[in-house]
């Protein structure tokens, strides 16, 4: 049976040290950044420590899910995603940010059983505005390249096979606060 083609960016499976991963801090948004971040999308750290959506190959600090604000009227607003240019004040996004935690996402290729430990890059793909959720994906072709992410192994479902579209389990390779030790070590 085929895999769905339904990106929806990534999404915590559970900490390695074991337990469910709930831990999320909060990171400042400016008022007025450009870029949707959406839930499910990778963010990275900016200058003053804030975070914005984060493109294929950049370091990244976690991944987003959510964001409050209070609006140029005044209300407070809860949302999935951050809107680009938004006008606010006390904005706070919402981060996975534990380089432990492992995450689900949907590869944009076909990945096989022999792709698990390789490493590959994000596919940052424009999100849905009316859900608020991240399309974000795997690049399909992964390999021993220093790259974005770990693939741990195939998300266990019965009706997720190994091929194009695959769900699979991975860990934030290139992380902020983690492991990579060539992320901080040039030629390492």
């Amino acid at each position: 049976m085929a895999n769905a083609d339904t990106p929806r960016g990534f999404w915590p499976l559970r900490h390695l040290s074991g337990g469910t991963p709930t831990r999320m801090n909060s990171y400042s948004i400016a008022s007025g950044a450009s870029g949707n971040m959406f839930n499910g999308d990778l963010v990275k750290l900016v200058a003053g420590g804030g975070i914005q959506v984060a493109a294929a190959g950049a370091r990244v600090v976690g991944v987003f899910a959510g964001c409050e604000y209070t609006d140029a009227s005044g209300d407070v607003i809860f949302s999935n995603y951050w809107p680009s240019a938004t006008v606010a004040t006390n904005a706070i996004g919402y981060v996975y940010d534990d380089p432990m935690t492992t995450f689900g996402v949907q590869s944009d290729g076909s990945t096989v059983a022999a792709d698990v430990g390789n490493l590959g890059d994000h596919v940052a793909t424009a999100g849905s505005t009316s859900t608020g959720n991240s399309s974000f994906q795997l690049n399909g072709s992964t390999g021993t390249a220093y790259a974005g992410m770990r693939v741990l192994g195939k998300i266990d479902s019965p009706d997720n096979d190994w091929g194009t579209n695959v769900l699979l389990e991975v860990q934030i390779y290139e992380h902020e606060y983690g492991s990579s030790l060539e992320a901080t070590t040039p030629g390492v």
